[in-house]
């Protein structure tokens, strides 16, 4: 934290961030404080809506609410009317504790007296829980550098992960052991006996040692969806899960505008979406298919926002992958992953030569993806 020095905030153990989105030199993450931030999210997000339909379009305000993002947890064995997946006590306090020390920050990337027009708003003028700066003990607005934001909201986002997805089963072998997420033995490990793929997916059979490894307890029929998997004694995020995520809820969005079928309720929750979505930017992939393909989906997602620095950053990382795959022989080049960046990149650039090389791949690849044929027909009607 620098001057305009930064809050003091809980230690949460956080790795080198990324490049971060090049910044407009004239804006400043500031600290702001709220006693409603779920109601500031909706103001937010109102405002980012109302940004991306003006003539011409601004860019939306970047914002990030620790309360908002990170959903309470509860502890195995107590309520389960919370969503959660089942680690350990310490991850969960560490996660609700995170939650309520900071449950009145509010952070804004913003310039200074933009912000402070946006403060002078009815809506938050005569609230009783208005949006205010935070001050320090010489009264001055608090600021934290764009770097250790970078580094916080990516600390963040990797806690949120750890909850919301579960690590992937494909390739789970006998032998490998999993967690049960329910049943009677919801929080019990568990030997995987036998693995059977059906239309409806993995069914497993478990092996449950239940007294001191002298008496093994037999699971037949459990799904997939009733466990998660375990390496090496620790819960593993496996990023094809985000992906997936990320790009069902970025084509119902892409979808609705390319057949001009939003509204503004739908503008506003959409906005909210995709500002949330792309909180994600800075995650980490071990293959570079994975990072690819991520990197297609977020500049989609700064393209459905009306960010245009975010998008033009983004938009010639996504060609230098491009002339990066180009090198390699032709035959090895053709794949899934560089199609997503040129359906992505026409989106963001309008050159058709990316919507064409897509449609062409589609065509003679005929991909098993349902996601990439969808993109791709999406493209062809109409660029937005």
């Amino acid at each position: 934290m620098e001057a305009r020095k930064a809050v003091e905030q809980p230690q949460v153990p956080i790795g080198t961030p990324p490049v971060a989105t090049p910044p407009d030199e004239s804006a400043s993450w500031f600290v702001l404080t709220t006693l409603d931030p779920q109601r500031t999210e909706e103001q937010l997000a109102q405002e980012n809506a109302r940004r991306g339909t003006e003539k011409p379009s601004r860019s939306p305000m970047e914002y990030f609410i620790p309360y908002q993002f990170l959903k309470r947890r509860v502890s195995q064995g107590h309520d389960r009317d919370v969503t959660d997946l089942p680690h350990s006590r310490n991850s969960v306090q560490a996660n609700n504790e995170t939650r309520s020390i900071l449950k009145r920050y509010i952070f804004l990337r913003a310039r200074e007296k933009e912000l402070e027009q946006f403060l002078k708003g009815e809506w938050n003028r005569w609230s009783s829980s208005r949006l205010q700066f935070y001050l320090d003990v010489h009264r001055q607005r608090v600021t934290v550098p764009d770097r250790m934001m970078a580094s916080f909201i990516e600390a963040c986002s990797d806690m949120q992960l750890q909850f919301e997805l579960g690590s992937s089963l494909d390739g789970l072998a006998v032998g490998e052991e999993v967690l049960l997420r329910s049943t009677p033995f919801r929080g019990e490990r568990a030997q995987v006996l036998a693995v059977e793929h059906t239309p409806n997916g993995l069914v497993l059979t478990l092996g449950l040692n239940i007294i001191a490894n002298a008496m093994v307890l037999r699971l037949p029929h459990v799904s997939a969806n009733d466990v998660t998997r375990l390496q090496g004694g620790k819960y593993t995020i496996d990023g094809s899960h985000l992906i997936d995520t990320i790009q069902r809820q970025l084509m119902t969005i892409l979808s609705r505008r390319v057949h001009g079928k939003s509204t503004d309720e739908s503008r506003m929750k959409d906005s909210e979406v995709l500002d949330r979505l792309y909180t994600y930017r800075r995650h980490h992939f071990s293959t570079d298919a994975s990072r690819r393909h991520f990197l297609a989906l977020m500049l989609i997602c700064a393209h459905l926002r009306r960010d245009r620095l975010g998008e033009a950053e983004l938009s010639a990382q996504t060609k230098d992958e491009l002339a990066a795959i180009a090198t390699r022989p032709a035959a090895k080049a053709a794949t899934d992953v560089r199609t997503y960046l040129q359906a992505a990149l026409y989106l963001s650039t309008g050159d058709p030569t990316y919507r064409d090389a897509a449609k062409t791949y589609v065509r003679e690849h005929e991909p098993k993806s349902n996601s990439l044929r969808q993109l791709v027909k999406l493209i062809r009607v109409k660029r937005i």
